[in-house]
């Protein structure tokens, strides 16, 4: 017998022992590790509309359903969830900070999760970050990606400050994945904004922002998709814009997400409505008032791009955009999300469109890596956004 014969017959065997004894393992095991791939690898086939096929084709349905009933029970908790705001006072961050008349105080006091030993040590290094005082503050390596040495009080890398526009962007990372947290203190900035032809054709999130003098974007409605290849105008669910609604709720198992005229984050169903300024309906919610509304870390939607928003009770805005389906980022669970949200001190916080919608612009460009089938820059064309206006 040669050598290529040898060769071959190895292979053989080796994939012989994988299908009659590995596979078998990898189904049935109850080993910590290997379930919580399994898990994953299954939730996150299950929520995509076209590759559902790479768990039913090798994996028994009954294993299938046992996965995904954390789907169901989670579902069950979104029904009651509903925002009341009963936390006590309501405080600014903004209104807070500006009471103080010392101008370091008054930064520090703004941006209260930054980690005030490591941007000093940033600006002992970088004098002329200061050249026009605390209030004009202007640091923006996002493009650079780079280790600033400044933290936050949890530990994540600060990529950008803007004093003036009441902004920082953070990288936060996990086991799985990557991505972009928006620190926005001034929540009255916050509004929602369409394409130009809503209910036509979408448009790109930079150019949403751009066309609405935004210095911050993100995601926010789903959309028609039909096979995949829809053009992003139509809204999937809930629409409303500066007060006047503009699609009514579909009622799915969504929830409703938007804020009212207080300039709060409210979650739930559609009798809160009309109390609401701008709103999107999407899922699923990930804290109300202060509680998790998930049933487990993944909750049967696997491992994608995500994007969710939150709100602290200082009414500070939280802007989350997670990369995926790449080598440098797989996603994140809801989860993952809840717990980036929850660290920074969200207390209503909510799943967004995900996947290949997912994206974050800031100060001219993308900052995120959208996962497209062309691998656009700009991620895919979209009805909405979550935009944060420039403050003069």
């Amino acid at each position: 017998m040669n050598g290529k014969h040898r060769v071959g017959l190895g292979a053989l065997v080796l994939v012989l022992l994988m299908a009659t004894v590995a596979y078998p393992v990898l189904l049935y095991t109850d080993n910590a590790f290997v379930t919580k791939w399994r898990t994953l690898y299954i939730e996150t086939a299950m929520s995509t509309m076209s590759h559902q096929w790479l768990a039913t084709a090798f994996i028994p349905q009954s294993i299938i359903d046992e996965v995904m009933k954390t789907r169901e029970e989670t579902t069950e908790l979104q029904k009651t969830a509903e925002s009341t705001w009963n936390l006590g006072d309501v405080t600014s961050a903004i209104v807070e900070s500006e009471e103080i008349e010392d101008e370091e105080e008054r930064f520090y006091t703004l941006f209260n999760e930054l980690d005030r030993e490591s941007f000093e040590s940033y600006l002992e290094d970088h004098e002329e970050v200061l050249e026009k005082g605390w209030d004009r503050i202007a640091i923006d390596k996002c493009d650079e990606d780079s280790d600033t040495g400044i933290r936050t009080k949890q530990g994540d890398t600060v990529l950008a400050i803007s004093a003036k526009q009441g902004i920082m962007i953070v990288k936060v990372k996990g086991e799985t994945y990557e991505g972009r947290l928006a620190i926005v203190k001034d929540a009255s900035r916050v509004e929602l904004k369409t394409c130009e032809e809503l209910f036509d054709v979408g448009q790109y999130i930079k150019d949403i922002a751009e066309d609405n003098d935004a210095i911050l974007a993100i995601n926010a409605s789903g959309f028609v998709d039909a096979d995949g290849v829809g053009n992003g105008g139509t809204p999937y669910g809930y629409l409303k814009v500066a007060g006047k609604e503009l699609q009514e709720p579909y009622e799915h198992g969504y929830k409703i997400i938007g804020f009212d005229e207080d300039d709060l984050m409210q979650i739930g169903d559609s009798n809160i409505t009309d109390d609401l300024w701008d709103a999107v309906e999407f899922g699923p919610a990930l804290m109300v008032d202060g509680e998790s509304k998930l049933k487990s870390a993944s909750s049967g939607w696997g491992l994608q791009p995500r994007t969710a928003i939150g709100q602290a009770a200082d009414k500070t805005v939280l802007m989350l955009v997670i990369d995926g389906r790449s080598t440098r980022s797989a996603g994140a669970t809801v989860g993952d999300c809840k717990e980036v949200l929850e660290e920074y001190g969200a207390v209503q916080a909510c799943n967004l469109d995900g996947g290949s919608s997912s994206v974050m612009y800031y100060n001219g460009r993308e900052i995120t890596h959208p996962t497209t089938a062309g691998d656009n820059p700009h991620g895919r064309k979209l009805p909405n956004a979550f935009t944060v206006s420039w403050k003069q």
